[in-house]
């Protein structure tokens, strides 16, 4: 019996580095149904929701979440019945796939947030480490009982082993430039890296989660919020609903963003810092450990630990200082 297969394809409005398959919404063999969302496509400054254009059943689905995807390629087909009958030719898919183990995950550095990412994986069970790539360390030694196997050097060797998934587990506090230049190395390379998070985290349905993200335990995410790629979303943080993070934030342990907070590329906010409703943090800024923020931080502002933005003139000699 034939089994007419219509392929999901990557749009044509798709960057030259193509996109990071940030969220992927289906399975081999479900059931769905015209106009629903099958996934969602990063690229730079741009959002892409991809949708069924029948209904049917997915075939050939084989795609990871976090993966690179580019123009014209097949992200899977729906067929009519939930298999493809014998001698039914399936549609070409996204290259190489086959060649990867969706399983198998590389760490790039082992310093802090590398052991804390190696607790986080060993408590998610979805990928299993190959190893540690750290320009730092002794081909030979350990950290946490998992084996660093060379530096930057060795990335390429690995890929050709059927190794494409990687983590930065470089946490660039203070200087977000190393982290990002992990994550171009990492791209050159031919690696993806795909969003870790602790299985004690609380994420909401709504929430919108891109690649290479990191939440830690007991990490909040509220609803309709939205995490950039390659975000850090540290132990104890609570995102509340509509909050909006952009590329590469940092957010250290136990920071606080009340609704509707909007953190632009590369900001960094402190240990038990607070942020109040319907704020922006541009780009960049810095907020130090257990300060409070009470209006907008412009971008490469520096918000001092222990203090509240903005800050005010101190009061007369004499008269009562009133908060």
């Amino acid at each position: 019996m034939s089994n007419p297969i219509t392929p999901v394809i990557i749009p044509e409005k798709s960057p030259d580095e193509g996109f990071c398959l940030a969220e992927l919404l289906i399975e081999e063999g479900q059931r769905v149904r015209s106009g629903q969302r099958v996934a969602k496509l990063e690229g730079k400054a741009v959002w892409v929701e991809l949708y069924a254009s029948t209904s049917g059943y997915i075939i050939g689905l084989h795609a990871i979440a976090g993966q690179k995807v580019f123009t014209n390629q097949i992200l899977c087909g729906i067929g009519e019945q939930p298999s493809v009958a014998a001698g039914e030719t399936i549609p070409t898919l996204i290259p190489a796939l086959s060649a990867i183990d969706p399983t198998a995950l590389l760490l790039f550095g082992g310093g802090g947030h590398g052991k804390a990412l190696i607790d986080l994986i060993r408590a998610s069970g979805t990928y299993r480490m190959v190893g540690i790539i750290d320009d730092y360390l002794p081909i030979g030694s350990d950290v946490l009982g998992v084996p660093v196997i060379g530096g930057a050097d060795q990335l390429r060797q690995w890929r050709a082993k059927g190794i494409g998934l990687a983590a930065n587990a470089v946490g660039g506090i203070g200087n977000f430039s190393v982290r990002v230049k992990v994550f171009d190395l990492l791209a050159q390379s031919g690696f993806t890296c795909p969003a870790l998070i602790h299985p004690s985290a609380v994420i909401e349905r709504s929430a919108q989660l891109a690649g290479g993200i990191h939440v830690l335990p007991q990490a909040y995410v509220g609803s309709a919020a939205q995490i950039g790629f390659g975000s850090v979303l540290n132990a104890g943080v609570i995102v509340s609903h509509d909050c909006s993070l952009g590329k590469v934030v940092n957010l250290s342990p136990g920071a606080t963003l009340a609704g509707n907070v909007h953190i632009e590329d590369y900001a960094q906010v402190g240990m038990g810092a607070t942020v109040n409703l319907g704020l922006t943090i541009g780009a960049r800024a810095r907020l130090g450990n257990s300060c409070t923020v009470k209006a907008d931080v412009p971008a490469d502002g520096r918000v001092w630990a222990g203090t509240i933005w903005p800050l005010r003139p101190a009061p007369p000699s004499g008269a009562a200082h009133v908060s």
